[in-house]
């Protein structure tokens, strides 16, 4: 059940009651996102974007908050636009 999957990534992701693996919490977040669980694409796409518990990767980043916001997510879209907002100098790639 996605939801079980979220709740155990956030349990590994902040540590509470359990051993902190954010590795691991990455691996669930994806698992439960690829059901379409928003908060699991929403904290997918933050993970990614932070290079927390895996390599960033801000196109990654940007299509599971995109998902995260068709699913739902409430604070997905203002994520994503604040992503986006291009600051002089820096090259986003494709995005």
């Amino acid at each position: 059940h996605p939801q079980s999957v979220y709740e155990l990534a956030v349990a590994k992701y902040t540590g509470e009651g359990v051993l902190e693996d954010e590795v691991e919490a990455v691996r669930l977040f994806a698992l439960a996102a690829e059901q379409d669980h928003a908060a699991a694409a929403y904290m997918l796409g933050d993970c990614l974007l932070d290079g927390i518990g895996v390599e960033m990767d801000r196109g990654a980043a940007l299509v599971w908050l995109v998902r995260a916001s068709e699913l739902g997510h409430r604070g997905a879209r203002s994520r994503v636009m604040a992503v986006l907002e291009k600051k002089d100098g820096e090259d986003y790639g494709d995005f």
